[in-house]
């Protein structure tokens, strides 16, 4: 006589809950369509889960809708189909927790989360300080008026102004942007972004309905959340936090221009063991006529002191930096992971746009050694849209709905 089948659908949920909190995202995915039980047990703990970043990056033979995702666990790739707009036709300039900033063909910013297809709307451009609509003789948007001018200078001085096609906007005056929380599991998100002109910071709720200048300092390149925190860097290497309530902004100036030679992007990162991070890249022009990551180096930040440490290497740890809200990671929760390494994509300032049909800056840089590794062989990705790392995020904001990738 055979032993009656198990019946997987009755295993105790404290045991699925362990073994669900060790899934990476495609598995993740995969045991949600097993039975109700496991889908319910995986919806409870997918907010709990270290997941790895993976790359997301468009191909040439995948639809203007399709990207490709990069599993570093796996090494292998999946393909995504995004909703409209067409992602091929939106521009990127942020991803965090699990979710990519876009801006679409009117240069609004939209989030849209690729594992589960949801999107949500930004306040509108014309809600920011510098910008200003510009009409038809019938009324219909076609354009927007910056104007050049900072919070550093007082009184204001009349500064010129420049004129932007819908799209062209946001090929020009976006940089990054990052959240203060997973869309999923808070109703209170805020966004920074950092913007032409002279790299400033704006802040923004999601679901709120207009942008919130902040006329502090300028050349701002990395922002990350932390503690209810936001800390910005500036190519000085000057770094600012921000509380941001909805109405009113509380600033306090962590350090003041700590980098004796600045440099074009300057990253800021938290570490696992408490300290803040800086991490500063050079690159050179290589016989491809592109630019070249050849050097990178991590500091940390004694507070106490108010001075930068150089670091020799990050010890079981990597980082994740380019146009992702930089990550700090120990290798303990992602041991597919190469320790003491600089995961790198581009982030470059003035010619990541004007780039777009040369060889992406990309790769993986040992601190230790200073060697570069390539991410995957062969390179399959296309030259644009810029990949970036992403970080998946299985769950959604309102219900539950899985999400198979192909």
């Amino acid at each position: 006589m055979e032993a009656p089948s198990p019946d997987w659908s009755e295993l105790p949920v404290d045991i699925l809950h362990t073994i669900f909190e060790l899934l990476e995202c495609p598995d993740n995915l995969r045991v949600t369509a097993v039975c109700t039980a496991w889908h319910k047990a995986s919806s409870e703990v997918c907010h709990r889960i270290s997941q790895t970043p993976w790359l997301l990056y468009c191909t040439e033979d995948a639809s203007p809708s399709d990207v490709s995702m990069y599993s570093l666990s796996e090494q292998r790739a999946y393909m995504v189909t995004l909703p409209d707009p067409p992602i091929a036709g939106r521009f990127l300039i942020g991803s965090s927790h699990g979710w990519l900033i876009t801006a679409d063909e009117k240069s609004d910013l939209v989030l849209l989360n690729p594992i589960t297809s949801e999107q949500m709307r930004l306040p509108p451009v014309t809600t920011m300080q510098h910008i200003k609509p510009v009409t038809s003789g019938d009324g219909v948007l076609e354009g927007y008026e910056m104007s050049y001018y900072h919070g550093k200078l007082f009184p204001r001085i009349a500064e010129p102004t420049c004129t932007y096609h819908l799209d062209e906007y946001r090929e020009t005056v976006y940089f990054k942007a990052v959240l203060s929380s997973d869309l999923s599991s808070s109703c209170d998100c805020t966004v920074m972004l950092i913007h032409q002109p002279y790299w400033q910071l704006s802040f923004a709720k999601v679901g709120g309905e207009t942008w919130n200048w902040i006329g502090i300092e300028t050349d701002y390149t990395d922002g990350i959340h932390h503690d209810g925190w936001f800390y910005a860097v500036n190519t000085a290497g000057t770094i600012d936090s921000f509380y941001f309530n909805g109405t009113s902004i509380i600033h306090k100036r962590i350090a003041y221009q700590m980098l004796t030679r600045p440099t074009k992007v300057v990253y800021i990162a938290q570490a696992p063991w408490g300290d803040k991070l800086l991490i500063t890249r050079r690159s050179r022009t290589t016989n491809h006529d592109t630019e070249g990551t050849f050097e990178i180096m991590v500091y940390k930040f004694d507070l106490n002191n108010k001075k930068l440490i150089k670091m020799t290497g990050i010890g079981d740890h990597v980082l994740f930096i380019g146009h992702n809200a930089s990550l700090c990671l120990p290798v303990s929760d992602h041991p597919q992971l190469m320790s003491s390494c600089v995961y790198y994509t581009d982030h470059a300032v003035e010619s990541l746009f004007e780039a777009q049909s040369k060889k992406r800056d990309m790769g993986i840089y040992h601190l230790e050694s200073n060697v570069v590794m390539n991410i995957m062989s062969p390179e399959l990705w296309m030259t644009w849209l810029p990949p970036l790392w992403l970080t998946p995020n299985t769950s959604k904001t309102s219900h539950h709905r899985t999400r198979c990738l192909e």
